[in-house]
């Protein structure tokens, strides 16, 4: 294992801090794109002393047109705790994900309101659930074990500008489906250890540029093994249909070092909502939906959401 796959997450986002600055950015197709001046390593070393975090700097352009709804699927478990790192040790190239959400009925930013998302191992497996089936090589073993465990799930509340951010790693992919994260948008509820009430006023999904996922997969050990050429490509998956030029789908991606993948990226996207909607795609409110409500209680469907 090489010295950048054998890395943390916490020690990637310690690289960001030191890094030098981030000239050369892969950007995906999206209405929202990263201001990054001021990313150079003194900017970058003041904010470690100041707050700690590396995603203070980074600013996304708010996009207020309302985001198509997708849907839910069969992995959504209720009850995700309240966190930002979501990783549980789970090995992967780093991802640190910050969503903005814009109130698109007021063109404002949607403060102190839920975003919960959820995805897929490195190799295509979901925690909480018994219906796992990342393709062929699926490992029944492992699908028993994960059963029982939580990982890649969590909840953030978002700030007065709208952001929620997640500590996570780049998805893997299953049979069926290009890679993607699901997420929820709820409004009303409270943050607790969970995000407890509240209406699901959104229900989406975040995209990946193939080509990018090509690199990850290829080069990164912990998605190894796997036959990639059965893979769900973009232009070919169901869900994200003809969206892929809608603002609100695809992550914009900033190599955390130039050109490195294995040390991570920071992918951000903005997308616009209505808080006053209640989702069509939502099998409940923040304490409900599709899958159960805890590990092991989720049965799902076959993965074609």
């Amino acid at each position: 294992m090489s010295k950048s796959q054998s890395r943390s997450i916490a020690e990637a986002s310690e690289l960001l801090m030191g890094s030098e600055t981030l000239n050369r950015r892969v950007v995906l197709a999206t209405s929202a794109t990263v201001a990054a001046a001021g990313f150079g390593a003194n900017r970058l070393a003041g904010l470690a002393q100041e707050s700690g975090d590396p995603l203070d700097d980074v600013e996304i352009a708010p996009v207020c047109m309302l985001a198509a709804e997708m849907t839910e699927g069969p992995y959504y478990l209720e009850g995700d705790l309240v966190r930002r790192d979501i990783t549980e040790g789970k090995p992967g190239v780093p991802l640190l994900l910050k969503i903005n959400v814009q109130d698109a009925t007021a063109c404002t930013p949607l403060a102190n309101e839920a975003v919960d998302i959820w995805h897929c191992d490195a190799q295509g497996y979901y925690s909480g659930v018994a219906s796992n089936n990342p393709g062929p090589d699926t490992d029944q073993s492992v699908a028993n074990e994960v059963a029982t465990q939580v990982f890649l799930r969590g909840v953030q509340m978002t700030d007065e500008e709208g952001n929620a951010e997640f500590v996570t790693i780049y998805p893997g992919w299953y049979t069926g489906r290009t890679v993607h994260i699901h997420m929820k948008v709820y409004v009303g509820g409270d943050a607790q250890e969970e995000y407890i009430g509240g209406n699901t006023a959104h229900v989406g999904q975040l995209f990946f540029d193939d080509a990018i996922s090509d690199q990850v997969y290829s080069t990164a050990e912990a998605y190894g093994g796997r036959d990639n050429s059965q893979r769900t490509r973009n232009d070919s998956d169901n869900i994200l249909g003809d969206h892929a030029d809608e603002p609100g789908f695809m992550l914009a991606l900033t190599p955390i070092t130039e050109g490195s993948l294995d040390d991570g990226f920071i992918g951000t996207i903005s997308l616009g909502v209505d808080p006053g909607a209640i989702s069509n795609e939502a099998g409940g409110g923040g304490g409900g939906g599709q899958g159960g409500g805890r590990p092991g209680d989720g049965q799902g469907q076959p993965p074609s959401n």
